[in-house]
């Protein structure tokens, strides 16, 4: 029984029993986390655990036993009077991502410490030597994945940001115009997150087609109600917001990030060739 095929049957059994993960964290005495990774494909249940979630099934499945869990995916599925689980690697909107499993599991992990609202802090490309600032909002989507938002009044681009060996990679679009926007953050710091720093990458909106990449500095203003719609509200509200920085409000070292040089000059003298964030520069912090 692999790790991804187990996780697949336990979303199933969850489903079937219109059960939350949560539920069953409690009713087994375990950590809710530790179900998240057994439905990410993270990892197997021990031996202990397994037969204690096979007794579980076993009181809502008479029959049910440890053999069962070795059964292919359909025929598991009809012990539940259900449709099999799609086959293949799991999609992120049409993308095959084999490494979804491990990111659902992350997820799960930090989920409760990098929901919030945020304001970025990047290079103004319309006013240069400027800088702007996005709203945005990080949120638990029920498919196990962290939701993305960052927008300037009607324009909201949308999509994901994805825990990978402790770093963060955010793919987005704004629906209006199709436009996609990535970014990479740094390593993520223990306990709530206050701060976010990396390099997002996305298509140029000057008078010239282009591609632009540049530093970028997420901060935690607010945490989320847990009210999904009082938060879409409040959200709404903070896309209204001015996006130009008043000139002198950016903080001195997130001004000192976004201001490095970097280049063939740069680094004949002694500074940096890549535009990059190395870990010592890095701004991230969190609240243990």
């Amino acid at each position: 029984m692999t790790e991804s095929h187990f996780g697949a049957k336990l979303d199933l059994v969850l489903k079937a029993f219109s059960m939350s993960r949560a539920q069953l964290a409690a009713d087994l005495a375990v950590d809710k986390s530790l179900v998240g990774r057994w439905v990410a494909g993270a990892v197997n249940p021990s031996a202990h655990n397994l037969s204690a979630l096979t007794r579980y099934v076993a009181v809502r499945t008479p029959g049910f036993t440890m053999l069962d869990w070795d059964r292919e995916r359909g025929d598991f599925a009809r012990l539940f009077g259900v449709a099999a689980p799609a086959t293949g690697p799991e999609p992120l909107d049409g993308i095959p991502l084999p490494l979804m499993g491990v990111v659902r599991a992350s997820t799960a992990d930090r989920a409760a410490d990098l929901e919030c609202f945020f304001r970025t802090t990047r290079p103004a490309e319309a006013a240069p030597g400027r800088f702007m600032h996005d709203q945005g909002m990080l949120r638990s989507h029920p498919n196990g994945l962290l939701e993305f938002r960052m927008g300037v009044r009607e324009t909201v681009y949308q999509g994901w940001l994805l825990p990978v060996r402790g770093q963060m990679f955010c793919i987005a679009t704004d629906d209006t115009n199709g436009a996609l926007v990535y970014a990479l953050f740094s390593s993520i710091p223990p306990g709530k997150v206050q701060r976010l720093d990396g390099i997002s990458l996305g298509g140029g909106n000057g008078s010239l087609p282009g591609v632009t990449a540049a530093p970028i500095v997420l901060d935690r203003i607010g945490d989320l109600s847990g009210d999904r719609e009082a938060d879409d509200r409040r959200y709404r509200e903070l896309l209204g917001q001015d996006p130009l920085a008043p000139v002198g409000s950016v903080p001195a070292d997130v001004l000192a990030l976004m201001s490095r040089d970097y280049g063939p000059s740069q680094l004949a003298a002694g500074g940096d060739w890549l535009l990059t964030i190395p870990f010592h520069r890095s701004l991230s912090r969190g609240v243990v």
